[in-house]
């Protein structure tokens, strides 16, 4: 038997908090039961700790189970007129006992959720089904009288099997969604006369599938019609028909229907065509026995079907209009047809276990495209691999990227890339930079609406993108390889430089004989890398010797060497080359050692198959490495020269022999770990001053959750299959910390696919969405969380968040509002609350928010130590000294400001913001000491340095120093040459 506080917790009748303070008090007072000291507090009456530490166990041994509302009554939390008052409605409203008690607030759904799922699991256990009673006879509420019995008997319209663990957690789906916060967070009830009927009639369209659910309720939410009784039907019919299921793959649910529709046509595990017959024959019949065949458990799997009293039947109606008889018959038919004649011509059947398999795989690379389609299937039939079942996926990768993508101008379909690369870099109809700007927009959004623009229609002509009802994307897989982000950047790269404009500009016509032929030298050193080939092409400008024909590869080569290479560290390029040594070196975020390791594997080897790791996302950042593919690089030949053997041994000697080095480290890598990067985990830059902050939280926020799912048996999965939803949580938990997030994103899939009503998996994908600036995306994943789970504390954080980078500041503050009351003592929601009223201009309220955090991180240093939160306290006093900011409090910001600093002296944040707060006190004088001596430290970006020059400039400029200002100014357009304001600045002070 659990423990009284547990058992209580689980119940959703009182706090973690209340029993812990129960728990302290407990051993202050010899011989107390924790029930109570729950009710002298008043958090529990008398009669429902008797019933849980008397009555419970008993409850749970019975065979046979009384009605829900006796157990209830029994428990003290619901009274008789209560109940009768349930009775009288359910015949009128058609709804369960448990639903209309959470309706009406008398009970919280996790409450009648504990006890449906305790009573129907202890009835399972007995495994007498004859005799136990079902859920729907423990929902009816026992009443003496054949009155109440009769309401009992009418009341429970909706026939469920006790036993089916399906139609158990549809209940509990119910359950959760039937309820104040939902009708809250959708703000129904300013949408509708009767909220909870519009709930039933979006719950007989979605029958709770939660991802559906959440779409239609934000559809109603965003209506703005005002739905009045008895047009609930019609209304919720009307938005399903148009915005769900009518065009749907250009709908709102339709990432969520392809999944399922490619789950069934890319299946692994079974036959797709056998699936798509006997979802048929469930779709055309209504329902078939259950049987467990592999394509019926299957089936199952995908939520594509439920099963009920031994029965199998679609799961919603939406699923039944959309995946209907004409969809079932156009892809058999495409099956059929596809499978038959490309199956016997390349003769895949000698090849492939499951050969229909194989070709939806290709399908999946090359959307059958022709030559493609033709290619891939000829590499499968020359193959002497036989593939097995469940190996299709990774043979066709494996065939795809080795012979049609890596070093594609050498491969199979050489020749036919070719021609389309021509096409849009010679293209004669349109401007080549505009068709490869357009296809650059396409390929980054993944997709994007139809214009009409005559781009458009070339790239359309070419076959490189192709239009699905009014979205145009990329038209295959391969293509998007093939053409890549690097691709387009390198190939814009040489249109803008072979342009008669960079000829002009450094007057090369008047260099060379061949200045085009000269140009193409200069990329083969620079790679396009701007700055280098700017360095190189005014070198080339100001040489006295004319190059002839033939001459240009070696006069290139003896100025890279002379003026770029050799001593490098004094001549045109030092300064951008001495940017990225240092990066590498004083990195904030990284171990060095880690990072020239990798940079030495690349150099040694030429290049690596990528990883994702998060050190290879930061040589890529620093622009040392490129990506093609799935492969790394050096960037260019200049840094292969530069950053060579030598000196990767060189550095790496001072790092792990600092006693034997002859140059010591400089001091930027021993403070490595205290300036805000390391907390934040990324650049400071000058347009987005709390960026890094607010990273912080939110890693803080996935911390937490990290442990969520452990010990949690999900309802309705056996041993093993709840074994594999953990395995696959913890491992996408560690893809999320690692930063793959795209990775994470697609274990979290899959295991939503097993249990969709796994609201944790739910929490974290939202989270590595924001990992990739998808914040739409992150807003509905989240919002799915708290639909599913309405006390899901991080997942209101998460829905918080995204909805302050939609910059929806008012949503977001009340998302977090009930993140804390959920949880008060956790600092995190209080100073993502700040930054959302700081957005609002909102300053007292801002203040008062993050007096919370700073109390409770003050609480948390001295139970563990002055060393810990030190990061987080300099982070939170900058936060409100921004607030004191907003009201012109210049003084009380100075002084959080240097707050700040006590507690982490090197945060850039809280050292400019020192500035800042001195200029608003018009102490200049002190602020433009204060910029001087940030100048001096060596780990500041060159970001950080821009912005630090800017703001002495405007110091300087107030003390009556122009010239030393607009001298400052100069630094700072020097390091980052489209900082506006420091241009404006040097504009004011003339």
């Amino acid at each position: 038997m659990k423990p009284l506080g547990k058992v209580l917790q689980q119940a959703d009748l009182i706090s973690s908090a209340q029993i812990e303070i129960a728990l302290q008090e407990q051993t202050q007072y010899a011989g107390v039961r924790i029930g109570e000291i729950l009710v002298s507090h008043g958090w529990l009456k008398q009669e429902t700790a008797d019933f849980f530490s008397e009555q419970w166990p008993a409850v749970l041994q019975q065979q046979a189970k009384q009605p829900l509302g006796a157990y209830l009554k029994d428990a003290g939390l619901l009274d008789e007129q209560q109940i009768v008052t349930i009775l009288a409605e359910q015949p009128h409203k058609g709804l369960r006992f448990g639903e209309l008690a959470i309706f009406k607030g008398w009970l919280k759904p996790n409450t009648i959720k504990f006890f449906l799922e305790h009573l129907v699991l202890e009835a399972q256990q007995q495994g007498e089904e004859s005799t136990n009673s079902s859920p729907e006879q423990i929902e009816r509420s026992h009443l003496p009288g054949e009155e109440a019995q009769n309401n009992l008997n009418t009341s429970n319209y909706v026939s469920q099997s006790g036993l089916d663990p399906h139609s158990a957690e549809s209940e509990f789906t119910r359950l959760r969604l039937f309820n104040r916060s939902t009708i809250k967070l959708f703000k129904l009830e300013e949408k509708a006369a009767s909220p909870e009927a519009v709930l039933t009639e979006v719950l007989y369209w979605t029958d709770g599938q939660p991802i559906l659910t959440q779409k239609l309720c934000r559809l109603i939410a965003e209506s703005d019609d005002f739905i009045a009784t008895g047009k609930e039907a019609a209304k919720v019919q009307q938005l399903v028909e148009n915005r769900l299921i009518n065009n749907w793959e250009t709908q709102v649910a339709a990432e969520h229907l392809q999944t399922i529709r490619n789950s069934i046509l890319k299946n692994q595990q079974c036959k797709p065509s056998l699936l798509l017959q006997l979802y048929q024959q469930i779709w055309q019949q209504g329902e078939v026995e259950a049987h467990n065949s592999p394509e019926q458990t299957e089936l199952l799997q995908l939520r594509l079907v439920v099963k009920q009293n031994h029965k199998l039947r679609v799961a919603n109606r939406i699923y039944q209009l959309v995946f209907d008889d004409n969809w079932i018959q156009q892809e058999l038919a495409k099956l059929k047809l596809f499978s038959r004649s490309t199956i016997k011509l390349f003769k895949l059947e000698e090849r492939a276990s499951c050969p229909d398999i194989v070709l939806a795989e290709v399908l999946s690379w090359t959307e059958g495209q022709p030559l493609l389609t033709q290619k891939v299937c000829q590499l499968l039939s020359d193959s002497q691999d036989f593939i097995a079942q469940g190996a299709e996926a990774e043979k066709v990768q494996q065939l795809v990227q080795s012979r049609l993508i890596n070093n594609w101008e050498t491969k199979i379909a050489a020749e036919h890339l070719q021609k389309i690369r021509d096409s849009i870099i010679k293209n004669q109809q349109s401007n080549p930079l505009a068709l490869l700007e357009f296809y650059l927009k396409i390929w980054q959004q993944g997709e994007v609406a139809t214009n009409d623009s005559p781009e458009q229609t070339e790239l359309l002509n070419l076959g490189l993108i192709a239009k699905q009802h009014s979205k145009l994307k990329v038209a295959n897989r391969i293509y998007k390889s093939v053409f890549d982000a690097y691709w387009i950047k390198q190939e814009s790269a040489k249109l803008r430089l072979f342009s008669l404009n960079t000829i002009k500009l450094f007057n090369l016509d008047a260099k060379a004989s061949s200045p085009t032929d000269l140009l193409v030298e200069v990329l083969y050193w620079t790679d396009a890398q701007p700055i280098l080939t700017e360095k190189l092409c005014r070198l080339l400008s100001e040489t006295d010797t004319f190059i002839p024909a033939g001459a240009e590869a070696a006069k290139v080569q003896q100025l890279v060497q002379t003026h770029l290479i050799n001593n490098w560290e004094n001549q045109i390029a030092s300064e951008h080359l001495q940017t990225i040594r240092d990066s590498i070196i004083a990195n904030q975020e990284f171990d060095p050692l880690s990072l020239l390791e990798l940079y030495q594997q690349i150099w040694q080897q030429g290049e690596i198959v990528a990883n994702n790791s998060p050190e290879e996302a930061e040589l890529l950042n620093l622009g040392l490495i490129v990506q093609q593919h799935d492969k790394l690089r050096v960037a260019n030949r200049i840094y292969q020269l530069v950053f060579d053997r030598q000196w990767i041994e060189r550095e790496l000697e001072k790092i792990l022999h600092p006693a034997m080095a002859k140059t010591a480290i400089s001091n930027s890598t021993a403070n490595s770990t205290a300036a805000v990067t390391a907390l934040s985990g990324a650049k400071t830059t000058i347009a987005s001053e709390h960026r890094g902050e607010k990273k912080l939280w939110a890693l803080l926020g996935i911390a937490a959750l990290m442990v969520c799912g452990s010990g949690l048996m999900l309802f309705g999965l056996n041993v093993f299959k709840w074994l594999e939803v953990e395995t696959i949580f913890k491992r996408g938990n560690d893809l999320l910390h690692q930063g793959e997030y795209q990775e994470a994103i697609a274990k979290y899939n899959k295991l939503l696919k097993i249990d969709s009503n796994y609201y944790q998996s739910w929490t974290n994908r939202g989270y590595a969405l924001a990992g990739m600036k998808d914040y739409k995306q992150m807003l509905e994943s989240c919002t799915t969380a708290t639909i599913i789970q309405p006390s899901a504390v991080y997942a209101w954080n998460c829905r918080g968040e995204a909805l302050y980078n939609l910059k929806q500041y008012e949503q977001a503050i009340a998302a977090f509002d009930k993140a804390i009351a959920l949880n008060p003592r956790d600092p995190v929601f209080w100073v993502n609350k700040t930054d959302s009223l700081l957005a609002l201009k909102q300053p007292e309220a801002a203040i008062t928010a993050i007096s919370q955090a700073i109390e409770m991180l003050k609480k948390l240093q001295e139970a563990e130590g002055q060393e810990s939160h030190a990061k987080e306290l300099s982070v939170a006093f900058s936060y409100q000294a921004k607030a004191f900011s907003q009201k012109q409090d210049h003084q009380a910001a100075l002084n959080a400001y240097d707050q700040a600093l006590k507690y982490n002296p090197q945060y850039f944040t809280a050292l400019r913001g020192k500035g800042i707060a001195l200029q608003g006190l018009k102490r200049d004088d002190q602020a433009i000491g204060q910029f001087y001596l940030m100048l001096e430290r060596p780990q500041l970006s060159n970001s950080q340095k821009a912005e630090t020059w800017y703001y002495l400039g405007l110091s300087l400029c107030e003390f009556n120093q122009p010239t030393k200002a607009i001298a400052a100014f100069d630094q700072a357009l020097k390091l980052q040459p489209n900082y506006e304001a420091a241009e404006q600045g040097k504009r004011n002070c003339r």
